[in-house]
């Protein structure tokens, strides 16, 4: 069932998703090249990797404001049940 609060939440998240994509290098001059990321996929492929991660938090914010969100995340985060099993309903 899609409820309010859920499509402003995903609404907010695909916005912050179009943030990372569209602002990529800027968001990279203000945090500097991240080095640890750097050395693991190729020198330069900060930006990249920003735009990478503002699609897959677009699409999340997508799932979420549709409703779709909770069956994802509990197909995704599934396997972690056991390592939380007090706290997993």
């Amino acid at each position: 069932m899609i409820n309010f609060p859920n499509v402003i939440i995903g609404l907010l998240m695909s916005a912050a998703g179009i943030a990372f994509v569209r602002f990529s290098y800027q968001i990279s001059n203000m945090t500097g090249p991240q080095d640890w990321l750097e050395n693991i996929t190729g020198p330069g492929t900060t930006n990249g990797i920003y735009k990478i991660f503002g699609v897959i938090v677009m699409a999340l914010g997508l799932f979420v404001a549709t409703g779709f969100g909770n069956n994802v995340m509990t197909f995704l985060l599934g396997p972690l049940r056991g390592i939380f099993g007090p706290y997993a309903k």
